[in-house]
């Protein structure tokens, strides 16, 4: 009876040790990489930039309640965005459809309804916008 008791532990104990080893595998699709802003192409970063801030306030309108502000100031941002970006495909760096794009995204991240992880991402998004600016000022 005692050695069918201790071999019963053993087993038990390495069942429920191989299941926890498994539940702390990590999984690359649950959280992908967001290093590709400092991959940047000679050619296109600005464009990369300009989609994945799209990217993140298209995240932040589904996450929001509709018809509400929320959804107005990523629509109006989204809309301010594309501004910038149609000028920038023409080749023309117009500063004041970047301000405004910065400003539109910055009033997302003020009214401060979204939740934590689209906050950081679009202030992070602003932050980054804000460098390509001054890049684009001095000539970069």
């Amino acid at each position: 009876m005692r050695r069918f008791l201790m071999k019963s532990l053993v087993g038990s104990g390495l069942v429920l040790g191989a299941l926890t080893l498994n539940a702390q595998q990590y999984n690359p699709q649950q959280y992908p990489p967001r290093s590709d802003y400092s991959r940047y192409d000679r050619d296109n970063w600005r464009s990369m930039l300009v989609s994945r801030v799209r990217s993140d306030l298209d995240d932040a309108q589904s996450r929001t309640i509709p018809f509400s502000g929320d959804r107005w100031r990523i629509a109006r941002a989204k809309e301010s965005l594309g501004e910038f970006q149609r000028d920038m495909n023409s080749g023309n760096y117009d500063r004041g459809a970047l301000d405004r794009a910065i400003m539109a995204t910055q009033r997302v991240v003020d009214a401060g309804r979204l939740p934590y992880r689209s906050q950081e991402r679009l202030r992070d998004d602003v932050n980054r916008l804000r460098n390509m600016q001054s890049r684009l000022d001095n000539g970069a």
